[in-house]
């Protein structure tokens, strides 16, 4: 819009320049004393105020063409015949506003559209030859008449060749641009998709693919990264290993699938149960194991028995009628001594406690 404004702001300019010109040479007797030039001009600043307002309220955007250039180049064209109807000895040097026109035209039109055009011009003056030949007779010099056609005809044909190359070129342009813009989103759309492959790729690596728990390498190094904390601030954390009772069983009697399905609702059941701070990951199997970053004992102790009974208790009937799965749970303290084996190892061997007490049971040390 901008662009259509500035367009047709210039065009502005270049008639009230003219009318400047036109009156000068009133006042120098280059043109007739008679000149009409106020109605001309007023009534084609008129229509050009209209086609200003259609284009700055966007009205203009019905059209095929929102710049409306035709309609203002066949206004122009009818101003400037009319001008050289009065221009007298000055007509030879007027006939070349009628390529200002045409200027206007050459980076809106392409070159049929351009023909079209510069066929008007050229039927408006031979209308206007013809008028002063049938009505004035007498002071029309035929020769100069047609001289001056020839010139026109021949500036004609010139700007439709090039108009038409400026016209291809700016095609050209815009395609160029348009292709650029194209494969700048297809380059965007490129990296969201990389990106979030990058994201899958990099939750794939530490998440457990069935459970959506942190795996065991990712957990080991959370582990780590405790241990090395507590060395420095002798702040105690606790580590719990949690196996699911008679798991092999619930596989072999009735599938692999029902097994799956009980790893993912003790999963979920977890995840509800404890703190926020702590850490789950699937160990392996059956087997998970808790981190517990901060938090004494008892409390601990008070968040693992409540999982256990709540999953002791889950119902899974839907699955298997009557199939009831518990869990066995051992619990650990980081001691100033423990790297992540013998912490992992002293969880482990409470756990074995647990089951060898009888399982559905929690052991700490």
């Amino acid at each position: 819009m901008a662009l259509r404004l500035n367009r047709q702001l210039m065009a502005v300019y270049s008639y009230i320049l003219v009318w400047g010109g036109t009156m000068l040479a009133m006042q120098l007797g280059i043109f007739s004393y008679d000149t009409p030039h106020k109605p001309l001009f007023a009534s084609l600043l008129v229509f050009n105020a209209i086609v200003f307002a259609l284009i700055r309220s966007g009205a203009s955007k019905i059209f095929s063409d929102p710049s409306l250039t035709i309609a203002q180049m066949l206004s122009a064209i009818t101003l400037v015949t009319a001008l050289l109807h009065y221009a007298e000895e000055m007509r030879g040097a007027m006939i070349s506003i009628y390529f200002m026109v045409m200027t206007f035209g050459v980076f809106a039109l392409d070159r049929t559209k351009m023909i079209v055009m510069s066929a008007v011009v050229i039927v408006a003056f031979t209308g206007l030859i013809v008028y002063e030949f049938i009505y004035s007779p007498k002071l029309m010099v035929f020769s100069l008449a047609v001289g001056q056609w020839m010139i026109l005809l021949l500036g004609l044909i010139w700007f439709v060749f090039v108009g038409g190359y400026i016209h291809n070129l700016q095609q050209r342009i815009r395609e160029q641009r348009e292709s650029l813009r194209d494969n700048h989103s297809r380059l965007e759309e490129s990296h969201t998709q990389l990106h979030a492959a990058m994201e899958k790729l990099a939750e794939i690596a530490v998440r457990d693919s069935l459970t959506g728990l942190y795996n065991r390498r990712h957990f080991i190094e959370r582990l780590e990264e405790a241990i090395a904390i507590a060395n420095r601030s002798r702040e105690p954390f606790y580590l719990a290993l949690i196996d699911l009772d008679h798991f092999k069983q619930v596989n072999d009697l009735h599938g692999h699938q029902v097994g799956d399905e009980i790893l993912v609702r003790f999963s979920t059941l977890a995840r509800q149960t404890l703190r926020r701070s702590d850490v789950l990951a699937r160990y392996g199997g059956e087997e998970f194991i808790v981190l517990f970053p901060d938090g004494g004992r008892e409390g601990i102790t008070e968040v693992l028995e409540r999982l256990r009974e709540s999953f002791a208790a889950m119902s899974h009937d839907d699955l298997v009628p009557g199939l009831k799965v518990t869990l066995s749970a051992g619990l650990a303290g980081w001691r100033p001594e423990d790297n992540s084996d013998s912490l992992t190892r002293r969880a482990d061997d409470r756990l074995y406690a647990a089951k060898h007490q009888g399982r559905n049971r929690l052991q700490a040390s």
